[in-house]
């Protein structure tokens, strides 16, 4: 395991601690990190993972400040110690002593299914304003994304339905991953390192239709999907 990484999990975007690395370290990693996403967690309900790392009150501060400087919102906390809890809950944070992580066996929630090529996410419902979902891998949706909600994936996006909102396909750098809509119209769109915006590539048209964006010579570009890729 890295000193710190990002995963994108059913429980949103978790940031997974060592449980060894010297802690200036890890700052330094996190803000590297944060620094390299330009402001793309900001706002989001974060999960933050120590394992079995018994946390310092002075560790704490140090990190907590790198984390409200972003913006980032502290949705759960995991740590194995109770040492690292009782620190964690008299901060107000909501604790856990343990949390499935990939590759552990989970069952899927209702309206969700996971196959096993890559642990797909299947929802089948539309995301409103304000929602978001994150995943490690491929992301279908049975539904539409609307303006203000967020999706971000490790893989494919494939939207059945509308794509209003804003879709980062192929987190943080897989360049490989396609978004698919039957009416595509994001207000932002990333795959891997690029960005497309509605102003450089929203199609003003009346009459919805399939349309695939890839990357192709360093940028995002939008085609009519036929059924082939």
């Amino acid at each position: 395991m890295e000193i710190f990484t990002i995963k994108g999990l059913k429980s949103g975007p978790t940031f997974l601690f060592d449980d060894h690395a010297e802690f200036p370290d890890i700052l330094h990693a996190v803000e590297e990190e944060l620094a390299r996403a330009k402001g793309f967690f900001r706002d989001s309900p974060v999960v933050l993972h120590f394992g079995d790392r018994t946390l310092k009150k002075e560790e704490w501060r140090e990190l907590k400040e790198i984390l409200h400087r972003e913006r980032l919102l502290l949705r759960l906390v995991v740590a194995a110690t109770t040492t690292s809890r009782d620190l964690l809950y008299k901060e107000g944070l909501t604790v856990r002593d343990s949390m499935l992580l990939p590759g552990q066996e989970k069952k899927a929630a209702p309206g969700e299914a996971t196959n096993n090529r890559g642990a797909a996410l299947y929802l089948r419902r539309s995301l409103r304003s304000g929602q978001n979902e994150v995943f490690e891998s491929d992301v279908m949706l049975v539904g539409d994304i609307n303006q203000g909600a967020e999706v971000i994936a490790g893989g494919d996006v494939i939207v059945f339905g509308t794509l209003r909102g804003m879709v980062h396909a192929g987190y943080p750098d897989n360049r490989e991953a396609i978004v698919i809509a039957l009416n595509l119209m994001p207000l932002q769109l990333r795959i891997g390192p690029f960005i497309a915006r509605a102003d450089e590539g929203q199609n003003h048209r009346r009459v919805p239709r399939s349309e695939v964006a890839r990357v192709k010579e360093e940028r995002i570009v939008i085609e009519l999907y036929q059924g082939k890729l």
